[in-house]
């Protein structure tokens, strides 16, 4: 007679191992922390793998660092664009805020007087 569960039932032994590797990365994810404060000893060989282990367990984990990584290509792209001459302003749209800002006045600019 084979232990098949059914189909209705959570996998305990699924549960209990999630909860070990949760348990195991949040344990590696502080330890790092608190070792990357010491002068003496590298953190980051116990918050690499910490992290690691806790975006494969955890949603909220994964969003974080994707929100993380897409600040950080839209700050390289914002830069990139200022190398380039282009000045992107993010905090106004004309479409929904119904008034285009004030050219910037300044030395050069604008009216003579």
């Amino acid at each position: 007679m084979s232990t098949v569960p059914e189909p209705g039932a959570p996998a305990r032994r699924g549960r209990r191992g999630r909860l070990i590797r949760l348990l195991a990365g949040w344990a590696l994810t502080c330890a790092g922390v608190i070792l990357w404060l010491v002068p003496m000893l590298p953190g980051f060989f116990l918050l690499i793998p910490g992290i690691a282990i806790l975006a494969a367990e955890s949603r909220w984990i994964r969003a974080l660092m994707r929100r993380h990584r897409e600040r950080r290509l839209m700050r390289q792209a914002l830069r990139e664009a200022e190398r380039v001459g282009l000045k992107i302003n993010l905090d106004h749209d004309p479409d929904v805020d119904g008034v285009d800002p004030a050219p910037p006045s300044g030395p050069g600019k604008g009216s003579r007087s």
